[in-house]
């Protein structure tokens, strides 16, 4: 399983793209595919990490903030003009089918429904697992503002979790047990902020977990100019294999 980093930036960082995910099949990023989180500024850098754009499987949407869903009108729109004709499935929290369809039409009145292709929604409470072709999902709650999602996947080859935006908790220490890689939104270094994980915190959780493979997104782009490498060398010190992504790093599961 190859894991490219497409995005890793925050909504308001001018220099790095939305954080968004592309989590490949095989490792030389052939196969299937699911994208995690697509947000205003990620679909271009979609675009130009994967290898078989157009053979997207799924995408997976973490929660409906601007910056991890409003880049899909773009992707669709582009998949119409290519003559995409297989089905898109979109596997998000309640109210998922509605804010995509509305900003679709939004973003390009009359084209929802003249796509060519299906969109398939599968809307997920927390603890809901969902069946991809090659992946079992599995959605997990964290703390944030409005109602977000991380998940775990699981595939032969291994597993991971994506956090998403928002503080992941304790009590499901349990639920990450078994992860081959945490990628988790570090905002900052150790600052408190409402609704939102900082390194110390993923640390904790991953050193709890058993995640000793950490990848740190969506920091704050001011700290992770000043402390960006202070954040890695943190959770190096208590053994976690700890990286700060570049857009377009890959790794594999």
């Amino acid at each position: 399983m190859r894991v490219v980093f497409c995005g890793v930036g925050e909504a308001f960082d001018e220099n790095l793209t939305n954080t968004c995910i592309l989590v490949q099949e095989n490792n030389d990023g052939s196969g299937r595919s699911i994208l995690l989180d697509c947000g205003f500024t990620a679909a271009p850098s979609f675009w130009r990490a994967a290898r078989e754009p157009l053979e997207l499987d799924a995408v997976w949407i973490s929660h409906l903030h601007g910056d991890h869903f409003l880049g899909l009108p773009q992707l669709f729109i582009r998949y119409s003009e290519h003559g995409r004709t297989r089905p898109l499935n979109i596997y998000g929290g309640p109210g998922t089918a509605e804010a995509i369809s509305s900003s679709v039409e939004l973003a390009y009145p009359g084209k929802w429904s003249k796509l060519g292709f299906r969109i398939e929604f599968v809307e997920v409470e927390s603890g809901d697992g969902f069946e991809l072709t090659w992946l079992r999902g599995l959605a997990a709650p964290v703390d944030h503002p409005v109602s977000s999602r991380g998940v775990k996947l699981e595939a032969e080859s291994g597993s991971l979790f994506y956090s998403g935006d928002g503080r992941v908790e304790p009590d499901i220490k349990n639920f990450l047990e078994g992860c081959d890689l945490g990628i988790f939104e570090a905002f900052c270094l150790e600052k408190e902020v409402y609704g939102h994980s900082n390194a110390a915190q993923v640390g904790e959780i991953s050193l709890l977990a058993g995640i000793r493979r950490v990848a740190l997104v969506h920091m704050h782009r001011e700290e992770r100019q000043k402390n960006g490498e202070k954040a890695v060398s943190l959770l190096r010190k208590q053994g976690i294999d700890a990286i700060l992504p570049a857009p377009g790093d890959s790794l594999i599961v």
